[in-house]
């Protein structure tokens, strides 16, 4: 399958455009009538799985992100490169799917359509997935249902690419401990720093960012395992004693 794509400006018209005829959907290539009909009805599905409210946000986000992350592997000519071109996404969310990212976010959102590439929301959580992959589909969702993983989890993973990017294993070993972490500890670190916005899986994401531009992961003792710990260490978080 070939993939469609819009650059900034393409976008921007085509949502304009889309806004103005709401709610009718936007005319695609034929070749994407099945991808809409698709990601309609995993939309559906999920949503009628939850009964709304600010915890649902997580579970759409994480959960929606898993079946487009499975999804779009089994579509021929699907690649990283894809995954990777933003232009991809935006063609996705303005063209093809405008209404299931409207349901989330708003149809005058334009950050989560099209304008802010880590915003782009089928993009972020498309990505979420793939930085957390932990080898198979049941092990991902089992992290990705963590009790206490929120929307703020998906936002500071995506934001905290450091100068050299992701380091994608480091990452998947840095999410697999933050989902180690016993909850009660999270909440007492959260505490523990009242008036400050940042809790333990922020902080986490700073500190690696910070780190990433003196140490290479893959060279530490143990290596990304041992620079993920090293990391909650340094936060205050020693896995040899929680």
């Amino acid at each position: 399958m070939d993939f469609n794509v819009l650059n900034r400006g393409e976008a921007q018209k085509a949502m304009e455009e889309w806004i103005e005829s709401y709610p009718a959907l936007p005319l695609i290539d034929k070749k994407y009538d099945t991808v809409r009909n698709d990601i309609q009805e995993m939309n559906r599905k999920l949503r009628s799985d939850v009964a709304g409210g600010d915890d649902s946000k997580y579970y759409i986000d994480s959960h929606l992100g898993l079946e487009l992350y499975k999804y779009f592997w089994n579509i021929p000519g699907f690649s990283l490169r894809v995954a990777a071109d933003d232009g991809f996404w935006r063609y996705l969310s303005v063209k093809v799917v405008p209404d299931v990212v409207a349901q989330r976010w708003g149809k005058d959102n334009a950050d989560h359509f099209w304008s802010k590439p880590t915003r782009i929301w089928l993009r972020s959580i498309w990505w979420f997935v793939h930085l957390s992959w932990q080898g198979d589909y049941d092990s991902t969702k089992k992290l990705l249902e963590t009790e206490f993983f929120t929307t703020d989890t998906i936002l500071n993973f995506e934001e905290r690419n450091g100068r050299k990017g992701a380091c994608i294993e480091a990452y998947r070993q840095i999410i697999k401990y933050y989902g180690q972490v016993p909850e009660d500890t999270v909440k007492r670190f959260s505490r523990n720093r009242a008036g400050k916005s940042d809790d333990l899986f922020r902080v986490v994401m700073k500190l690696n960012t910070a780190k990433m531009t003196v140490v290479e992961p893959a060279l530490c003792i143990d290596g990304e395992a041992g620079y993920a710990r090293e990391l909650f260490a340094d936060a205050g978080v020693d896995f040899d004693v929680t």
